[in-house]
C-alpha cells in the first residue's frame, strides 16, 4: 500500500505501475488529502515506480502525470539500500517492543510484532541490496 498526501482534499485520480514489479489492485481510495493505492504482486529487490494520473482536488484543479520511485528491499530497517549487520542489530535492539509509528519498520514480516523472526528475516537478506 502506498499514501500519498496533498495539499488539497483530493477526490479522484487513478495510478498505475509503470516500471518494476507489481499491480495496482483496485482503485485508489480518497480521504481528504490523502490518495490510497493498494499494491499486490511487488517482489523484493527492485525500485518500483508508480505513475498517478487525473489526481484532481476538491477545486477541480488536476495534477500533471506524475511519477513515484518506492525502493523494495525486505530487511532494509534503517532506508540505506542494502541489508547489512546495522540492519540486524536495528532489528534486534527493538525485539519484544509493541510495533508503532517509530519502530514499523523492524516488523520485517508484518505480522504486528517485533520477534526473532524478524531478525532470521533480516539475517537471511543480508548481502541485498537496490541501486
Amino acid at each position: 500500500m502506498q499514501v500519498y498526501t496533498f495539499d488539497n482534499n483530493v477526490v479522484s485520480g487513478s495510478a498505475a505501475v509503470t516500471s518494476g514489479t507489481g499491480n495496482v489492485s483496485g482503485s485508489p481510495s480518497f480521504s481528504g488529502h490523502t490518495m490510497t493505492v493498494n499494491l499486490t504482486g511487488v517482489t523484493d529487490v527492485q525500485r518500483i515506480t508508480v505513475t498517478l494520473t487525473n489526481v484532481t482536488d476538491e477545486f477541480s484543479q488536476v495534477l500533471p502525470p506524475t511519477a513515484v520511485n518506492m525502493n523494495v528491499l525486505i530487511g532494509d530497517v534503517n532506508g540505506n539500500k542494502t541489508v547489512n549487520a546495522t540492519d540486524v542489530a536495528l532489528v534486534k535492539s527493538r525485539v519484544g517492543q509493541t510495533v508503532t509509528g517509530s519502530n514499523f519498520r523492524e516488523d520485517v514480516n508484518a505480522d504486528g510484532s517485533i520477534s526473532s523472526s524478524d531478525v532470521a528475516l533480516t539475517k537471511s537478506d543480508v548481502g541485498h541490496g537496490v541501486p
